[in-house]
């Protein structure tokens, strides 16, 4: 079967997997999702289906009539792809997260130029996060990228608005607490590392020290599913690109045919990525 159609439920059905190709590859205009309920009525059972990897499917669909449906999809900015072997769809967070240490959107989006609907030995993920909630399960994907922000807390200049630790833009871990003495206490085992708290603060007393993204490789769901151990950590954006090229080339290199990422790194170890 071509790329983005699997094998339906029905004889003679297929399901269609297809993805956004503009403005982003995770988020879908008001006219794609009108083409999608056309298309899922026209041709499926008037559902459609968001995969974890935020693709969307339509099932149901006659495998006769797939070229018809393709095309129609195509005409709003939707392609088929992410099977078999292909790189899956890489997503990322929101823009719109309050929570972004560092917007991660556009390096999603370079990413899927760069990777999308290429081979490789065997299917591949990839993740990024604006912050360590990492709402994307960038630690359980093949490879995943985590924006971080580390704060200072100067107290002198604290001004006691309650702003950082109060609803509705306190912090959502409870990472900074108020002392008895009225002292913006901050723990850093329990920060997420957004630098929202930096973002609120009027009086500068919570800054951002400095900005930068951590790599993980070999995270993966399913029936086992493994965590990614970090590969690199505080690199630029410019870096993560640099750092993602590398990491799949050594995987085109040393995976046997069929064999995921995490399981390479099983079997070799981390600094067989360099």
């Amino acid at each position: 079967m071509r790329h983005g159609v699997l094998r339906g439920a029905g004889r003679g059905k297929v399901v269609l997997r297809v993805r956004s190709s503009q403005p982003y590859t995770a988020e879908l205009t008001a006219e794609q999702l009108r083409t999608l309920a056309e298309v899922a009525r026209k041709y499926g059972s008037r559902v459609v289906h968001t995969t974890p990897r935020q693709a969307i499917e339509v099932p149901d669909i006659p495998e006769e009539l797939v070229g018809e449906a393709v095309a129609e999809l195509e005409r709003a900015g939707l392609v088929a792809g992410a099977s078999g072997r292909l790189t899956r769809n890489v997503f990322a967070c929101s823009r719109w997260c309050l929570y972004n240490s560092i917007p991660v959107a556009e390096l999603a989006e370079e990413l899927n130029r760069r990777y999308g609907e290429v081979e490789m030995p065997a299917k591949l993920t990839i993740s990024l996060s604006g912050c360590s909630f990492s709402c994307s399960r960038s630690r359980t994907s093949d490879i995943g990228v985590i924006a971080r922000t580390v704060i200072r807390v100067e107290r002198e200049k604290c001004i006691k608005c309650g702003l950082c630790v109060n609803e509705p833009l306190g912090c959502q871990v409870d990472a900074l607490r108020v002392s008895k003495e009225e002292q913006v206490v901050w723990s850093r085992e329990r920060c997420a590392q957004c630098g929202f708290c930096s973002n609120v603060c009027p009086a500068s007393s919570i800054t951002a020290e400095k900005r930068g993204f951590d790599i993980y490789i070999g995270g993966g769901g399913g029936f086992y599913p493994t965590e990614a151990v970090l590969f690199r950590e505080f690199v630029s954006a410019d870096e993560v690109l640099e750092e993602v090229d590398r990491v799949v080339e050594r995987y085109r290199e040393l995976a046997e045919p069929g064999e995921r990422l995490f399981r390479v790194v099983e079997r070799l170890g981390v600094r067989a990525f360099g």
